[in-house]
C-alpha cells in the first residue's frame, strides 16, 4: 500500500454543503441532526455561507469575507465536530458577475470534496456548474422549498433556478412540491429528482412530562389551559397572524376558555403578529420568547396542547415532525404538502373556511400525561418507519457520499433508497 493509499484511508471524505447562514432555520437544523449522526471518521461536513458583512479592503475571498463575518448559531458547534466554514458575498440581485467571480476564485483554491451539495438553490446553477469544473467530483442541488417570495425576489429566483436539473449531477428534495417548484415537472416525471427525508432526532422530542409542568409553570399557564404551540421564524410565508383571528373567534365562542398561544422564532413579522394577538383579546397571554437553541425549543413541545401551522407554502417542514414526534395533535394548512401527515392527529385544513380551525381549537381539552406519552411513543415508531430518523439516515447518506467519491464517472446513477425493509440503504450501484 503506498502513501497516498494509506492517507484516503485515514482521512474522511469530505462534503459542502451550501447554504445562505448558519443560524437554527428549518434545513440548517436539518444537516446539523445528519452531522451530529455520522460517522465523522468517514464523512466530515463543511460548510459555504454567505455574508453581507465586508473587508474595508473590498477584498471577496472567503477568508476576509471570514474575517468580518458575524459569528452564528452553528459556528463553534461546526468546528467542534471538526467542520470547516468558508464564505461568498451574498447575492443582491445586482452582484452577479462579482459573485460568479467569487465562486470561481472560491473553487479554484477549495475542490477537495466528494461532493458539493446546495441548500441555496436559488444560486445553485452558479455555483454548482462553477464547483464541477474545478474538478468536484459530484454536484447536487437539494430542493428544500415548495414556493418563492412574492414580487421582483420571486421572479428572480426563478429566473436562477430555470433548467436547474440540468447544471448539476443529482437533484434532492425534500418533498414532491419542492420537487416540482425547483426541478420542475419534466425531471419529476424523469425520474430525476430523489426525495431525501428531512430527518429529525426523533427520540429528543419524546414526551416528557417533567419538562412539560416546568414550561407551563414558567409561563404561568394553568393545568386546564389550553396551549396553542407554533415553531418558526416570522416571515409572511408563514402566516402566524392568521391564527391572531382564529383564537378571537374560539374567545368569541367560548368566552370562559383559557387559551394561550406561544410563539419560538423571530423575523420582521413578529410585532405585527404580536399586535394582532393583542387586538384578539390575548394580551399577557402570547408568549415570544424568540429565537430559542435546541435543547430550550425541545421542552418548550412538551408544554403545548396543540401545534398549528398556517404557511402559504413549505417543503417539508421539520417542525411538523417534531410535533408529532412529541405526541401533538396538529392543525395544518393544505398548502402544505401531504406526506408530512404521517400521524393520526394531523389535521390538514383549507385557510379559505376558518370554521374547521375554530371548531378543531374550541374542541381541544387538555389530554393526560399518559394519554401524551402513548401517542408520543406510537408517533415516533411511525416516523422512524417512514425514513424521519436522524440516526438511520445518516447512515444512509454516509453511504452514499462515500459512493460520491468512488462512482464520479457515474454520478448520475447514484440513488438513495429510504424505503421501509431498506436495511442497507445507502447508495445503490449505477445501473
Amino acid at each position: 500500500m503506498d502513501e497516498t493509499e494509506n492517507k484516503n484511508e485515514q482521512e474522511p471524505v469530505r462534503v459542502l454543503h451550501v447554504l445562505g447562514r448558519l443560524n437554527m432555520g428549518g434545513a440548517e437544523s436539518r444537516i446539523m441532526d445528519l452531522y451530529r449522526n455520522i460517522d465523522r471518521e468517514k464523512v466530515q461536513f463543511d460548510f459555504l455561507v454567505h455574508t453581507k458583512e465586508r473587508p474595508s479592503s473590498g477584498e471577496d475571498s472567503s477568508e476576509a469575507l471570514m474575517s468580518v463575518r458575524k459569528e452564528e448559531d452553528y459556528d463553534s458547534e461546526v468546528r467542534s465536530l471538526g467542520g470547516r466554514i468558508f464564505c461568498l458575498p451574498r447575492f443582491t440581485g445586482t452582484n452577479l458577475s462579482e459573485y460568479k467571480r467569487a465562486c470561481k476564485a472560491f473553487f479554484a483554491s477549495h475542490h477537495d470534496f466528494a461532493a458539493v451539495e446546495g441548500h441555496m438553490t436559488s444560486m445553485a446553477g452558479i455555483y454548482l456548474p462553477i464547483a464541477k469544473k474545478a474538478g468536484v467530483p459530484v454536484t447536487i442541488a437539494h430542493a428544500r422549498s415548495a414556493g418563492v417570495d412574492p414580487g421582483i425576489r420571486g421572479v428572480m429566483t426563478r429566473l436562477f433556478r430555470r433548467n436547474l436539473a440540468d447544471k448539476c449531477d443529482l437533484c434532492f428534495s425534500c418533498s414532491e412540491p419542492a420537487s416540482l417548484s425547483v426541478f420542475g415537472k419534466k425531471a419529476v416525471e424523469e425520474g430525476r429528482v430523489q426525495t431525501v427525508p428531512n430527518a429529525i432526532v426523533l427520540s429528543s422530542f419524546a414526551f416528557d412530562s417533567d419538562k412539560r409542568r416546568a414550561v407551563r409553570k414558567e409561563f404561568g399557564i394553568p393545568e386546564d389551559g389550553i396551549l396553542i404551540g407554533h415553531v418558526g421564524r416570522f416571515d409572511a410565508m408563514k402566516n402566524q397572524g392568521y391564527l391572531a383571528g382564529l383564537c378571537k373567534e374560539v374567545l368569541r365562542l367560548n368566552p370562559n376558555k383559557k387559551l394561550y398561544a406561544l410563539f419560538v422564532g423571530q423575523g420582521s413579522c413578529m410585532e405585527e403578529v404580536r399586535s394582532a394577538f393583542a387586538d384578539a383579546g390575548m394580551e399577557g397571554k402570547a408568549f415570544f420568547p424568540g429565537r430559542c437553541d435546541r435543547a430550550r425549543t425541545e421542552c418548550l413541545y412538551q408544554a403545548f396542547d396543540i401545534f398549528v401551522f398556517p404557511s402559504l407554502y413549505e417543503g417539508l417542514p421539520g417542525t411538523m415532525l417534531e410535533a408529532q414526534a412529541a405526541g401533538l395533535p396538529c392543525l395544518m394548512s393544505d398548502r402544505i404538502t401531504k406526506e408530512v401527515c404521517l400521524t393520526e392527529g394531523v389535521q390538514r385544513l383549507s385557510l379559505e373556511d376558518t370554521t374547521p380551525w375554530v371548531n378543531a381549537l374550541s374542541d381541544l381539552s387538555v389530554p393526560g400525561d399518559d394519554k401524551r406519552a402513548a401517542a408520543s411513543r406510537d408517533n415516533i415508531r411511525v416516523l422512524q418507519r417512514a425514513g424521519y430518523d436522524a440516526a438511520a439516515a445518516a447512515a444512509k447518506l454516509q453511504d452514499f457520499y462515500l459512493a460520491c467519491e468512488r462512482n464520479d464517472k457515474n454520478v448520475r446513477n447514484l440513488r438513495l433508497s429510504f424505503e421501509e425493509g431498506d436495511q442497507q440503504g445507502g447508495a445503490l450501484p449505477p445501473q
